[in-house]
């Protein structure tokens, strides 16, 4: 009878750990960086829990990371939905604004002529009605 071979556990360094994780977060394919370290890629969704879980006081538990960015976007996006709405309400206030200033400066007699420049009386007869 042959006696099994125990299998012996690597350690490795705290940094090198850090390190993997990061390159995970940041977008890094899981089996391309598994292959690289010459490690198990379960080891290294292992460690990304672990060091979640201390980061955030935690117990162990599933991790929703794409469900948080998805809810971190969509609270960025109802924010400047809410921004946009609120610079859209400014221009229009502006723009009516400066409709009614423009509808004040504007003269009466229309097109811009004042009573001296109206042009409809002709020349003599002019003269007689300022006599």
């Amino acid at each position: 009878m042959a006696k099994k071979k125990r299998k012996e556990y690597q350690r490795y360094p705290l940094g090198m750990k850090q390190q993997a994780v990061a390159r995970m977060q940041s977008g890094v394919k899981v089996t391309a960086l598994a292959q690289e370290l010459k490690i198990d890629r379960s080891l290294l969704y292992f460690w990304r829990r672990k060091m979640l879980d201390q980061l955030q006081g935690e117990p162990a538990g599933p991790l929703d990371l794409p469900g948080q960015r998805i809810r971190q976007l969509e609270a960025q996006v109802a924010q400047l939905e809410a921004t946009l709405g609120r610079k859209t309400q400014e221009i229009d206030f502006f723009v009516a604004a400066l409709r009614g200033i423009q509808a004040l400066r504007q003269p009466k007699g229309g097109r811009g002529a004042t009573a001296s420049m109206d042009r409809s009386v002709s020349g003599p007869a002019r003269k007689a009605e300022a006599e």
